[in-house]
């Protein structure tokens, strides 16, 4: 295939695929005797299975609650060009595989898996969680999207969330107490073993009790489905912790909105980056209503000062710009006073704190609109890359939005066309500033860092007689390499 230099053996099946972990380190051969050979030093090297895991259909399978009716989620998985990974990664690779199966292992397709160059995607319409798995050559820059589009009815939104491995820690920002809110949390776990997940809500007056939410069991190659109303429903700026004890689980909080009769959108919430004194939210793209939420996890009450990152440099919030929050509380700073523009919002305190923002479109006054949330990240290091809406998805456009701090960065970006063709750009990014770049006509998209301090997200979106759908996915630093152990060598 043109500009591609992997080779790419692709298997589609019906059940579930199960990695130990997110990558299986190099093989290690330990013999039992007296050291007398010399000490053979770490070094790293590429990882050979890597797994995303996708959460399925949100509004399926939800406990005590009869499912909501048909919805369908696509899943779109792809592993990176050469091209776009460090010198030296693919050097001596074999070839590879990139799979998706269901979760549960006797879960099944609504509709087969189709294969594009080197990009599979396939459809969810039951209440399933999907695992996509790259091995040999496809493992370092495996990535996958799930997205689903209603422009009609209820539901009407475009809600998208990049698949991610199991963690035993996860914060999730989203949702609200308004009228029709309605805040999904969709756990799953790929392991062979139960899992126990307990969640701590912290809210405006702190942490939210409740008996409901500790001790959810996540079966073997499962997903459990909440409702985040059954734990704080009335918690207007809910900030959801997720621990997993005896294993780990991936974790998406769906928030989705009906006011009255009015669809408001909805959108998947991936977790945030964990607790930091430095936040940094990118792809804040906002054209009126926008607002950014803050959680103080510690014991401590913090001193947050928040600002906003554009074109030209660092701005200041109109309101709320330095704030106090109390200890295991939240906080929401509304944004809309800001002109419409791209953003990224910084977040600076003197404890960890953890924060994303919410963006949303609307039209007069009684009309439908969409709402996305874009969680802070940590900043890439090696590589970071995303599915992009595929051929059949007409009508949704994309753009990548970079926003580097402190110092001027630069960073390759490659994108992916339809025909398979590779294509490579360096940006510039000022400092304390942002960049974008419109991903017209390409199926992935992939951030190289060269120089700085660098985070990203993918804004996507689509219009209609209805207005604009909108989606927001913030971009995460891949696991590219393992570190096999120092051996010494061993006689007897």
């Amino acid at each position: 295939m043109k500009g591609v230099l992997r080779s790419l053996a692709v298997a589609a099946t019906g059940t579930g695929l199960v990695f130990g972990a997110t990558h299986l380190s190099a093989p290690m051969n330990l013999v039992q005797g007296t050291s007398h050979g010399p000490v053979r030093t770490a070094r790293a090297e590429p990882i050979t299975q890597a797994q995303a895991i996708c959460p399925g259909p949100e509004a399926l399978g939800v406990a005590d609650l009869k499912d909501s009716g048909v919805q369908i989620s696509s899943v779109t998985a792809v592993a990176a060009p050469v091209s776009a990974l460090p010198p030296g990664l693919a050097e001596g690779q074999r070839a590879g595989s990139l799979e998706i199966g269901g979760l549960p292992a006797a879960g099944t397709w609504a509709a087969p898996v189709a294969v594009r160059g080197q990009t599979m995607t396939g459809q969810l319409s039951t209440a399933q969680s999907a695992l996509v798995a790259g091995s040999g050559a496809m493992a370092p820059g495996t990535v996958a999207t799930q997205r689903s589009r209603v422009t009609t009815g209820n539901d009407r939104g475009l809600v998208t969330a990049a698949c991610s491995p199991a963690a035993a820690s996860s914060w999730l920002i989203a949702g609200g107490a308004d009228p029709g809110r309605r805040e999904r949390l969709v756990l799953t776990n790929p392991g062979p073993n139960p899992v126990t997940a307990d969640l701590v809500v912290l809210g405006v007056n702190g942490p939210v009790p409740s008996p409901n939410g500790h001790g959810l069991v996540v079966g073997p190659h499962a997903r459990t489905v909440v409702l985040l109303d059954a734990i704080a429903g009335s918690e207007p700026s809910p900030v959801v912790h997720v621990i997993a004890q005896g294993g780990e689980v991936a974790a998406v909080l769906n928030d989705t909105w009906l006011d009255g009769v009015v669809p408001r959108g909805g959108d998947d919430a991936v977790p945030a980056a964990a607790p930091a004194r430095e936040q940094v939210i990118a792809g804040v793209a906002f054209e009126g209503r926008a607002s950014l939420r803050i959680a103080v996890p510690g014991e401590t009450e913090a001193v947050v000062e928040s600002r906003v990152l554009t074109a030209t440099g660092p701005k200041a919030l109109p309101d709320n710009g330095v704030t106090r929050l109390a200890a295991h509380s939240t906080k929401d700073i509304d944004l809309g006073a800001l002109p419409p523009d791209a953003y990224a919002v910084q977040i600076r305190a003197d404890v960890p704190v953890v924060a994303a923002a919410m963006i949303d479109r609307r039209l007069p006054s009684g009309t439908s609109s969409d709402l996305a949330w874009s969680s802070a990240s940590a900043p890439i290091t090696k590589l970071a890359g995303m599915a992009l809406p595929g051929p059949g998805d007409t009508g949704i456009l994309g753009r990548l939005d970079l926003a580097a701090t402190y110092d001027p960065a630069s960073v390759l970006v490659t994108t992916v066309g339809v025909d398979g063709q590779v294509s490579a750009k360096e940006v510039a990014i000022g400092a304390d500033s942002v960049s974008t770049l419109a991903l017209d006509g390409a199926t992935s998209v992939w951030v190289t860092p060269r120089t700085g301090v660098v985070r990203a997200a993918v804004l996507t979106w689509s219009s209609d007689a209805g207005g604009v759908l909108l989606s927001v996915t913030p971009l995460a630093d891949l696991t590219l390499t393992t570190t096999s152990a120092p051996l010494r060598e061993l006689r007897d």
